[in-house]
């Protein structure tokens, strides 16, 4: 595949784009349907997966590997794809990773088929999908960072934490589809989802070719000074960014157990009310993160007070409202929050670096979530273990050191938000 046209000039190893800057919002919703599409790769395959891998004779255990694998193969891909955007430009990554989630995820589609017709034994299909699932996340690990990067140069900075917003709820959305977009195309043929996915990213991927120029990118031909990011001031809003995460997909985790056990249901009970307080903190959050930050403009220090604020309201009354609509409120509060405190806290990590150093603090941010997403299920579920209210209390515990420790940042005159 080839790449757009640009005029480039050459100078002390260091390669520039002179072509008009592209003001156009096409290469912004563009970016976002990119966004949208990780979103759906990434969460589809927990509906699609399990019940393709039961039919074909893998235990449950290595199917949960299989989506482990890609989890873990992202977190440390996501650590080295901000020189590789430094290196060969934002666009050309975000075409990389489009690509290869494209051509993987059809080519995971035709292995899971060929194992459905007895062409491929169970372990074949387990290896297959297993370097499948490997190649997808070593290519898409670069696209949020590429586009966040692309974003903040072409936006101005008054705008940032709107750009961010959106750049989360582009991802939420995708997130919401996936097992949506699963359920409905499986009516076509288990597999189906996997072709019809792969086929809307690649159509986006080319799109993004043709329509997507980047005339601010500064391509480093160098190899970079190593930095310590363990002094940087950038590091505490680094480790905020595995604490939300790690409390979203912890909440998402614990909140099955926690509508059955108090309010005594069965599975199918728990399932259909599970679903609605899944879908009222997601519609929250976006909601947030789409029109409300966008709409008032709001700063770092008042998106991460007020995330703060509404994220210990909801686990308060996910502690002692104990009816369901106590936890339908509960998780709009948190959804609520968490749309306000994480753009807060990654339009603060896009202030505190250079501009040369935006995709490199990018993909370590996205490592950190990745991390977090990692972490949340399994500390939530543990602490959930003790008490039903345990892991709330946690929670308040995080987001007072969150506010503690911005409280004291804001006291230093290196962070000037």
């Amino acid at each position: 595949m080839g790449y757009p046209s640009a005029n480039n000039v050459s100078a002390n190893n260091v390669s520039v784009n002179n072509s008009p800057r592209n003001n156009s919002r096409l290469p912004r919703w563009l970016l976002l349907s990119c966004l949208i599409a990780v979103g759906i790769g990434q969460s589809f395959i927990f509906t699609s997966l399990p019940p393709i891998g039961r039919e074909i004779g893998l235990a449950d255990v290595r199917i949960s590997t299989l989506i482990t694998a890609g989890a873990a193969t992202f977190v440390m891909a996501a650590f080295l794809w901000g020189r590789i955007i430094n290196r060969i430009g934002r666009v050309r990554s975000v075409i990389v990773g489009m690509s290869s989630y494209a051509i993987t995820i059809a080519l995971t589609g035709w292995v899971l088929q060929e194992a459905l017709t007895e062409n491929l034994t169970a372990e074949q299909t387990y290896y297959g999908v297993l370097i499948l699932r490997v190649i997808f996340s070593l290519g898409v690990a670069g696209v949020l960072p590429a586009i966040q990067t692309y974003l903040i140069a072409h936006t101005d900075v008054k705008y940032r934490s709107s750009t961010i917003a959106l750049i989360g709820a582009s991802f939420s959305i995708g997130m919401i589809l996936g097992p949506a977009f699963a359920s409905l195309l499986s009516g076509l043929g288990l597999t189906a989802p996997f072709y019809i996915i792969g086929l809307f990213t690649g159509s986006v991927a080319i799109l993004v070719w043709f329509f997507v120029t980047d005339a601010q990118h500064v391509r480093q031909l160098e190899k970079p000074v190593a930095i310590n990011w363990f002094v940087q001031p950038v590091l505490p809003f680094l480790v905020m960014s595995v604490f939300s995460i790690l409390s979203m997909t912890g909440v998402q985790q614990i909140m099955s157990f926690l509508i059955q056990d108090r309010f005594e249901l069965n599975v199918a009970q728990t399932t259909q009310q599970l679903g609605f307080a899944m879908m009222t903190m997601s519609c929250f959050s976006i909601l947030v993160q789409m029109i409300l930050v966008p709409r008032l403009q709001l700063g770092v220090v008042k998106l991460v007070y007020y995330g703060v604020a509404v994220g210990l309201l909801s686990q308060f009354a996910f502690v002692f409202l104990n009816n369901y609509m106590g936890v339908l409120l509960a998780m709009a509060l948190f959804g609520t929050g968490f749309g306000f405190l994480f753009p807060g806290i990654v339009t603060a990590q896009t202030l505190l670096v250079k501009d040369h150093l935006q995709s490199r603090v990018a993909s370590i941010n996205a490592a950190m979530q990745g991390l977090g997403a990692a972490l949340g299920p399994v500390i939530m579920a543990s602490l959930y273990q003790l008490d039903q209210w345990v892991p709330f209390v946690a929670l308040m515990v995080g987001l007072l050191l969150v506010l503690g420790a911005f409280v004291y940042c804001r006291s230093k005159p290196k962070y000037d938000f």
